[in-house]
């Protein structure tokens, strides 16, 4: 049986890209005030994660700028198509597996952007 669990992860927008997206949404909407990315990161498995499982795991996706922006805001999720196996996943599992956690079907990463609007 499939198990899911999901790591919330580091900051996903440089200042840069922060500020790019906000102005291509805001030709959209002029009352989005702000935009925030967070990475998150999805763990397909066999079997439940342990304590010792997602701690190892967590360890593992901690990199980067920690995020620490408000989350308050409309949210969306950014993900590799279906059926798709980013790099970023094949890597990520397979460091897993070298880690000894070969019930990890898989890692994918995605990112959450959140999406904050003027008040009105």
């Amino acid at each position: 049986m499939a198990h899911f669990s999901c790591f919330p992860g580091a900051l996903a927008l440089s200042a840069f890209r922060q500020q790019r997206l906000l102005a291509a949404l805001q030709q959209i909407d002029a009352d989005i005030e702000s935009v925030h990315g967070q990475f998150v990161h999805f763990v397909d498995s066999d079997t439940p994660l342990s304590a010792e499982d997602q701690t190892r795991i967590g360890a593992m996706l901690t990199y980067g700028a920690p995020f620490t922006a408000q989350t308050e805001g409309d949210r969306f999720v950014v993900i590799p198509r279906f059926g798709t196996i980013s790099p970023w996943a094949s890597k990520a599992t397979d460091i897993a597996h070298n880690c000894g956690l070969t019930h990890v079907h898989r890692i994918e990463r995605g990112i959450e952007i959140t999406v904050i609007c003027k008040k009105g």
